[in-house]
């Protein structure tokens, strides 16, 4: 019983002092991820629309309008009626091996060849080339937290051991051998 007691003393004393205080404390995690912030950093990627049109004979028409600056979304009003979605327009930043269309392309700012699947066609127009950055915090706050978390342990852990140094006592440590 008495361990069982320690192990719950021991939980909510780290619950206070660690893991609750790193996600209650913003000030103190931003100034973590302000000191920290190149150790979460984004790969090169690039900023891309992925089209995806079921009537193959349109995809000149949408890279007409592409090239004419037209927003995705007067493309997709365009294309698109009420009943019938005959192109899907996924928009993003993507690195390697987030998208097999994206793997498979120079990553060269503007249109890519086709892609013809089993019922439809796709390609790919490249914005921009994103260069490896930093994430934002909101980008990775749960890996960011994870550190601080271990942040504050550690200086939790030296706070301790520096007012509560551990005595070794040889002489008796020789007499339980």
């Amino acid at each position: 019983m008495e361990e069982y007691k320690d192990g719950i003393l021991l939980f909510d004393l780290t619950d206070q002092k660690v893991w609750s205080k790193a996600v209650k404390d913003t000030v103190g995690l931003k100034e973590y991820y302000d000191k920290n912030k190149n150790n979460y950093m984004w790969d090169k990627r690039v900023e891309a629309n992925i089209y995806t049109l079921k009537d193959r004979g349109k995809a000149q028409k949408v890279k007409n309008f592409i090239k004419s600056g037209l927003a995705t979304q007067d493309i997709l009003k365009e294309l698109n009626t009420d009943s019938l979605k005959v192109l899907t327009i996924e928009s993003g930043k993507f690195s390697k091996k987030d998208n097999k269309y994206i793997d498979q392309i120079d990553w060269i700012p503007g249109i890519s060849s086709d892609f013809p699947s089993d019922s439809s066609l796709v390609f790919v127009d490249i914005i921009k080339i994103l260069n490896a950055e930093p994430k934002a915090l909101n980008e990775s706050r749960g890996l960011i937290t994870a550190d601080y978390q271990n942040f504050l342990e550690k200086i939790w852990i030296g706070y301790l051991r520096h007012k509560y140094p551990v005595e070794i006592h040889k002489d008796i440590l020789g007499q339980i051998k």
